[in-house]
């Protein structure tokens, strides 16, 4: 199959949002199966092996009641996944429903939740939320352990609506005193749900205009079908993989699908991702990497497989602490990613990533290994060379220019007629790197 430049950078475009972006490897297998084929790819990720991954996680012996290990655990998966959508899917559903570890204090029930997000990250939203609804670490976050007959705890009804389905504006008061009663009984017993009928309301409820002697699972069943959840869920993927704010004509599709697609999440992902709009050059490169984004995206790029012990608290202070959102609403994303202090903490991971990482980067060890197996003659090359695997070689050309100066320069300025020798090259090279590491397109998806 012949592939355009075109359609490769589309291609690259797609792992950056739909993944975590891709190792030189994964982008050359996604090229070869051209734009419409990896999309394919992506949104079935059970027809693909990733039992190399299973296996690799289990050898690491990951300790599921400790946090910081659950937390080591889903970066590892994110970094070495074959299914990069499914990973990325299950990221966005915990920021959807958010949950954390600091009032559930159970980081196995963490873990299980998130087991659960990534089994129905692309499948039914029924089937997902009711599995939510019925989720211990939901339970205890959201307080429905407490909600008895007579004494309702309207915390998850409240929610579910206004954050995980409808949005505002779509719902009343009595629908949440209504849904609040419900949910009685839905509690946890021994670590898993477990339903306390002498706690449930069976009296008559009215939600949504719907009346009956409702119990969860009917609610959860009039809230996956209306129309508002359609658009809101569309909104928050628009939102997540294309633009904010989202673009109208995407939402409008992937809500759609949803409707069509009889409330699966995969057609909604098709709509997005084939839109004429998500491969708009207003698109590229114009969505702020979360923090997760970017470390996962360099690992990938460089190909770093020795993962830091302190990646997720690197993680957390750039903003982004994983099994620990900062409320109900999760992540705000967007421009609060690049604070004054969160870009600070940016910019000292690519100094971590070209100083110490920078050895162990088997590819790049030697820039005269590296010169030469390239076929690279001069500062320029080598500065595209980079450019190309890091940004795309999107860059404004004095920035290219400068760069070029920096690498064929001696630290006084002086040029150089032809490349420095190894030791200085060495310098070079790290800096190179970590100078397109700290430029606005790096920090974009």
């Amino acid at each position: 199959m012949v592939v355009t430049k075109s359609e490769k950078r589309g291609i690259a475009h797609l792992l950056r949002r739909a993944g975590f972006g891709a190792t030189p490897d994964e982008l050359r297998h996604y090229q070869a199966l051209g734009y419409a084929g990896a999309v394919e790819e992506l949104l079935n990720p059970a027809r693909i092996d990733n039992s190399e991954l299973e296996e690799n996680v289990r050898l690491q012996d990951f300790d599921f009641t400790r946090l910081d290990d659950l937390k080591r655990w889903w970066i590892y998966r994110m970094a070495f996944t074959r299914r990069p959508l499914e990973e990325k899917m299950a990221l966005f559903w915990h920021g959807h429903f958010a949950t954390s570890a600091r009032k559930v204090r159970n980081t196995y029930l963490m873990y299980l939740q998130n087991l659960l997000l990534r089994e129905h990250a692309l499948g039914d939203f029924h089937r997902l939320l009711l599995g939510v609804s019925q989720d211990p670490a939901m339970i205890l976050w959201l307080d429905n352990q407490q909600n008895r007959r007579g004494k309702p705890n309207e915390n998850y009804a409240r929610e579910v609506m206004e954050l995980f389905t409808l949005g505002l504006g779509n719902y009343s008061e009595k629908d949440i005193k209504d849904a609040a009663r419900a949910f009685t009984g839905w509690h946890v017993r021994n670590g898993s749900f477990a339903f306390a009928r002498f706690q449930h309301d069976f009296g008559q409820k009215t939600v949504l205009n719907t009346t009956g002697n409702l119990n969860g699972d009917e609610v959860v069943a009039i809230l996956v079908r209306q129309p508002a959840t359609a658009r809101f869920l569309a909104r928050k993927l628009v939102k997540f993989f294309v633009s904010d704010p989202p673009d109208e004509s995407i939402v409008k599709a992937a809500a759609e699908a949803y409707i069509t697609g009889e409330h699966e999440i995969a057609p909604m992902l098709r709509a997005i991702f084939t839109h004429r709009d998500f491969l708009s050059e207003s698109a590229y490169h114009a969505k702020i990497k979360s923090p997760v984004e970017l470390v996962i995206g360099t690992l990938k790029t460089l190909q770093i497989r020795q993962l830091d012990m302190n990646l997720p608290s690197i993680l957390a202070r750039m903003g982004q602490n994983l099994f620990e959102p900062p409320n109900v609403k999760g992540w705000d994303g967007g421009p609060a990613w690049i604070s004054t202090a969160a870009i600070m903490e940016r910019f000292n991971y690519s100094s971590h990533v070209t100083g110490e990482k920078f050895d162990e980067l088997q590819t790049y060890k030697s820039p005269g290994q590296l010169i030469a197996e390239s076929g690279l003659e001069n500062a320029g090359q080598l500065v595209d060379y980079f450019l190309r695997l890091l940004v795309d070689g999107d860059v404004p050309r004095a920035t290219r220019a400068r760069l070029v100066a920096y690498v064929s320069s001696t630290p006084d300025g002086t040029p150089l007629q032809t490349l420095p020798d190894e030791t200085t090259l060495d310098t070079k090279l790290r800096g190179v790197v970590r100078l397109i590491m700290a430029l606005p397109t790096y920090q974009l998806a």
